[in-house]
């Protein structure tokens, strides 16, 4: 599982007070506490600054000072991204994200990093309804990004993860979704921010830590996640002995050991 710590995120109250403050303590300890729980990647967003390319700038040096975490530029404004990358030195990254209409100039922006891309399965007519649906648009995306020259295993298909408290199918669709794409081609990457499922509901782990096994079977292998949680951190562990990727459990044994 290729985690993406989710903590370095503006839509977070106490984050975004750090961004905007310039509280260098407190983000360093974000960056830190992420890649010793062990992510791979820091999220890292923005939007919700006083100033989005400033401060994505001031994250983005915390975070390659203090870790050796790869980044993911995740921004609703494409020329925030194609700034920042530019500052991004001797990491592996991942640009979040393009849709099947929108966006398509960061597929080139990806080319010339050798980035990672995420990309989501829908329209300018919204989300998808159906798996078989999201199916056919991650088809799609893989033929607009594979004209483009981006090997497939460099593509970061979403899944799609709504909440479950406004749609009592959301987890099943998304189950659903990950199978179908992960059955058409076995090297894509299927990604999504898990914690939305939860997105209103009480104890909200509860939810989040329930639907991590789900989504690693049906072929999820990367995540944007609180990897601060003991919780979610033990049942990744779990699920992977689970879905067979864990050899003898050996994984699992040594982290409780």
């Amino acid at each position: 599982m290729i985690i993406l710590g989710e903590k370095l995120n503006s839509s977070i109250p106490s984050t975004l007070e750090a961004i905007n403050s310039k509280n260098d303590e407190y983000i360093i300890s974000l960056c830190k506490k992420q890649e010793e729980c062990g992510a791979h990647y820091l999220d890292i967003n923005t939007a919700l600054a006083d100033d989005e390319l400033e401060a994505m700038l001031y994250v983005l040096k915390l975070a390659q000072d203090n870790t050796e975490c790869g980044i993911m530029l995740d921004s609703p404004n494409v020329e925030v991204v194609k700034e920042a990358i530019k500052h991004i030195k001797g990491r592996s990254i991942i640009i979040n994200s393009i849709t099947l209409d929108e966006r398509h100039e960061l597929i080139d922006t990806a080319k010339e990093y050798g980035a990672g891309l995420v990309a989501l399965p829908l329209t300018e007519d919204g989300i998808p309804e159906t798996p078989e649906e999201r199916l056919e648009n991650a088809k799609k995306l893989v033929e607009i990004v594979s004209a483009k020259g981006i090997e497939i295993d460099k593509l970061y298909i979403d899944i799609i993860v709504e909440a479950l408290a406004v749609n009592g199918e959301a987890g099943k669709r998304a189950i659903e979704t990950a199978r179908l794409i992960r059955n058409e081609f076995p090297e894509v990457h299927l990604t999504c921010g898990l914690s939305n499922i939860s997105f209103g509901l009480p104890k909200r782990v509860n939810i989040n830590t329930a639907f991590i096994p789900a989504l690693m079977c049906a072929g999820v292998d990367s995540a944007i996640i609180d990897i601060t949680s003991e919780r979610t951190q033990d049942m990744i562990a779990a699920s992977k002995a689970l879905c067979g990727i864990d050899e003898y459990c050996m994984e699992y044994i040594e982290r409780f050991r």
